[in-house]
């Protein structure tokens, strides 16, 4: 073995390598199995302590670790949520207005992330414009051709987007801190010009005007402690050759207007439809000299004299823009202040006019005319007449053809002497309720020959004749038919009813045409 070469693999020791041999830690002594004490340490405790401190200390102390690299984040990351926001203003013609023109305040935001432009308009309280969103989030061509960059945008500059010129006028921190860290050198920031048609909506606004009379009566326009009386007289106003109307007179002596009602007592159809206000709260000029219909009511410097109401003591008889107005009496509270401020007694009070009816129970009798409509009392339980509906067949009273093929059920209620017309489905036609339950006035003849319906005449049951011809608000209708239950009703009131409706009856249902006269009117 010592003839071979000293190569790796041939030798089986090392010439150079002390015998280490492991001290036996495990002993027998007198029969019992020991382990044997160790070695004792090189150094004592304390130093041992203190070398692993060293240890420790040249390990992580003076070993510094490398610091990581930077994490890595693309663009699109970067540039998220980052906006660039000008505030502008765009100017435009006000065609109402003539050379005016209209500044309207905008702001303009430029997103880095896909080069985009939205122009909103903030929105101003009853400014009667369409603001908001005026452009929405979209890339912008550029008149020289590609997109709106943020490098075109600036302090000052003008932008011409679809045909619309915004004025750049200033901007936020981020923006401008943003443009000065890529090198753009900013320019001058622009006041916000004033708007022209604000100015002169403001001036309009401040002009002094008439205050209105329509608040309602729990928010009047002033304290009722400031609040004069309001006078109360009863008047008789011409009507032409007509004859006098009936009204009641309200005089405010706070604003020394004057206003013309309908009396309560009047229950028209034409006061119920319509207003019973015939002439609003305005002042009357004194003198008028008939032309009262080209009075200008606004111009008070023009008028002259205004209607008092030592003016209206009754009897008086004056001129309310060209209509005489004949003054009667007054109410209690109009006397005491006519014989408190003017001296004047004896005066005449307003009239007494009977509103009882035979049918109502528990009515005083005899009220005094009043402007506020009274309600009719709730009625009880039905009687057996009360629900007693009279039904009729008609047709238009008319010459055309057109017309020949139309049918109409004309409905009478017994208990208050209503009327109801519907009209019955035809081909080509939808039918349907033509008037609704109401009393229909009769019209009669005026002193000019035209036929007015101001009257207190209405339609009865003796008026629905078979074969009678009745005027429905100015439409004409042939009564044609009846329900047989029409003429039993007539046979068991014969003394309520005209002579001249139940010979109509029984010549309609005379003989062998009592049988078809059972579906004259179909339901």
């Amino acid at each position: 073995m010592s003839d071979l070469p000293l190569l790796p693999g041939f030798c089986l020791s090392h010439p150079q390598e002390k015998p280490r041999p492991l001290r036996q830690s495990l002993g027998w002594k007198k029969g019992v199995p020991l382990v044997r004490e160790p070695d004792p340490p090189p150094l004592p405790l304390a130093d041992q302590h203190d070398l692993e401190r060293h240890e420790r200390l040249l390990q992580f102390g003076v070993r510094r670790r490398l610091p990581s690299p930077p994490k890595f984040l693309p663009e699109w990351a970067l540039l998220d949520k980052k906006v660039l926001r000008f505030r502008g203003y765009f100017s435009e013609r006000v065609p109402e207005t003539g050379q005016v023109c209209c500044v309207r305040p905008v702001v303009i935001c430029y997103y880095l992330l896909d080069d985009a432009l939205s122009v909103t308009e903030p929105r101003t309280p009853n400014s009667g414009l369409d603001q908001g969103r005026l452009l929405s989030r979209q890339r912008v061509p550029h008149p020289d051709g590609g997109f709106w960059h943020w490098t075109h945008l600036n302090l000052g500059t003008t932008l011409n987007l679809y045909g619309r010129r915004y004025v750049i006028c200033d901007c936020d921190p981020f923006t401008k801190e943003y443009l000065l860290s890529e090198g753009t050198e900013l320019g001058s920031s622009l006041p916000l010009p004033c708007d022209p048609y604000n100015l002169l909506r403001q001036s309009r606004a401040e002009t002094p005007s008439r205050a209105s009379d329509l608040r309602p009566h729990s928010a009047p326009a002033q304290p009722s402690a400031h609040r004069g009386p309001i006078l109360k007289f009863d008047v008789l106003v011409e009507e032409g050759d007509e004859g006098a109307m009936s009204a009641v007179l309200l005089y405010r002596t706070d604003t020394l207007t004057v206003e013309l009602r309908l009396p309560a007592h009047l229950h028209l159809p034409e006061i119920k439809r319509f207003s019973p206000v015939l002439l609003r709260p305005v002042k009357v000029p004194l003198r008028d000299s008939g032309m009262g219909a080209f009075v200008d009511i606004g111009e008070e410097g023009k008028a002259g004299e205004w209607l008092l109401p030592r003016h209206l003591i009754p009897p008086a008889t004056v001129t309310i823009f060209g209509r005489r107005v004949l003054v009667m009496g007054c109410d209690a509270a109009t006397q005491r202040f006519l014989l408190q401020h003017h001296g004047a007694g004896n005066i005449p009070s307003m009239r007494v006019v009977d509103t009882s009816k035979p049918d109502e129970s528990g009515s005083s009798g005899k009220t005094q005319s009043d402007v506020v409509p009274r309600e009719r009392p709730r009625r009880g339980l039905l009687d057996s007449d009360d629900a007693t509906v009279l039904r009729f067949s008609a047709k238009l009273d008319s010459p055309g053809d057109e017309d020949g093929d139309r049918c109409f059920i004309l409905s009478y209620h017994v208990v208050d002497a209503t009327m109801e017309l519907k009209e019955r489905p035809r081909p080509g036609g939808l039918g349907g309720r033509l008037l609704s339950r109401s009393h229909v006035p009769k019209p009669k003849a005026g002193r000019d020959g035209h036929k007015t319906r101001w009257g207190y005449d209405f339609y009865t049951l003796d008026d629905l004749c078979i074969g009678s011809t009745i005027d429905i608000w100015g439409r004409h209708y042939l009564i044609t038919g009846a329900d047989l239950h029409v003429y039993n009703y007539t046979r068991q009131h014969e003394d309520k009813v005209s002579p001249q409706l139940l010979s109509s009856l029984l010549n309609f249902f005379g003989g062998e045409a009592k049988e078809e006269a059972t579906g004259e009117v179909d339901n």
